[in-house]
């Protein structure tokens, strides 16, 4: 066995060993959790495909020998899959029309991402349709919420299942859009720290993508129209499905928008300062983000950045 299988082995059981931090009971072990496809991506990402698989299959097996058969599925599902698509994206190599090689660009790992997630979000929600995707997620909030109340004290169990009925019918109609959204981004800003790290020791086999040039895909805002549609014009289930694709799927428009504020902001007098308030407005004005990603959106359809590029700048 090469010692680069034995790193990506190794980076495997950290993954595993931080996807469990939180099992110890210190509320700063699920910091750790965040973390878990960071030893993941650092293999996949410093070490080739092939290091990915060794240690998203690793990962699978210690996970499985340490919490049991379920646990490693679920392991497996929410770190290794996105991990190992985006390893193996990483790497592929197109040649242009002048027969120069370019390397996969990182907005169409992030829609691929963002596809991932929503054919898992559309696979559960097939096998839970008969019950109602709705009603599924709120048996899965109840009893989520009931293990919560079991490790509190007598006094705020009581409070707490009082507001139970509360949190489950405000978390219910976007919780799947919410979760999916988390899923793509933790392993979005993870990759982003490993391929930083990876420059950083020199390790990293290709080079990082420019933020100022992410481009997504043409097709991705026609899986949005899709998902809106749905949304727009379904009734029950299909409502229910359709808001909640369009979430997901919106994340990419997200980063997109980002890309263009950056740009507009760049040719201000006080780029860092703009930034600053910009980012700080996001603790306290949630419906920003949902700009933001309208704001990525008209970029694919409409090329809002161009009006603040520079000459000569063009698109990743």
């Amino acid at each position: 066995m090469s010692k680069g299988w034995l790193i990506a082995l190794a980076g495997g059981v950290l993954s595993v060993l931080a996807s469990m931090a939180f099992l110890g009971g210190s509320p700063g072990g699920w910091f750790f959790v965040y973390l878990a496809p960071l030893p993941l991506l650092l293999a996949g990402l410093g070490l080739g495909p092939a290091a990915a698989t060794v240690a998203g299959g690793g990962a699978i097996v210690v996970a499985g020998l340490a919490a049991g058969l379920l646990a490693a599925g679920f392991y497996g599902l929410v770190f290794v899959l996105p991990t190992w698509l985006v390893a193996q994206l990483a790497f592929i190599k197109r040649q242009d029309a002048d027969g120069a090689l370019s390397w996969f660009p990182a907005g169409w790992i992030l829609s691929w991402l963002a596809v991932l997630a929503a054919a898992v979000f559309l696979v559960a929600s097939a096998i839970s349709y008969d019950i109602g995707v709705d009603k599924a997620v709120s048996m899965h909030l109840n009893d989520a919420f009931s293990v919560i109340a079991s490790s509190l004290p007598e006094a705020n169990r009581q409070q707490w299942e009082a507001n139970r009925p509360q949190f489950v019918a405000l978390l219910t109609p976007l919780f799947p859009g919410v979760v999916g959204t988390t899923w793509v981004m933790l392993t979005v800003l993870n990759g982003a720290v490993a391929q930083a790290l990876l420059v950083r020791m020199k390790r990293n086999l290709r080079p990082s993508p420019s933020f100022s040039g992410l481009a997504l895909p043409h097709w991705m805002s026609w899986l949005v129209v899709g998902g809106a549609t749905v949304a727009l014009i379904g009734s029950g289930q299909m409502e229910y499905i359709g808001r909640n694709l369009v979430v997901i799927l919106a994340v990419p428009f997200f980063f997109l928008g980002l890309a263009v504020i950056h740009a507009a902001i760049k040719r201000t007098p006080f780029p860092g300062a703009l930034l600053a308030i910009f980012y700080l407005a996001f603790m306290f004005f949630g419906w920003i983000v949902f700009a933001v990603a309208g704001i990525g959106l008209a970029e694919q359809w409409t090329g809002l950045r161009q009006r603040f590029a520079g000459p000569g700048k063009e698109k990743e």
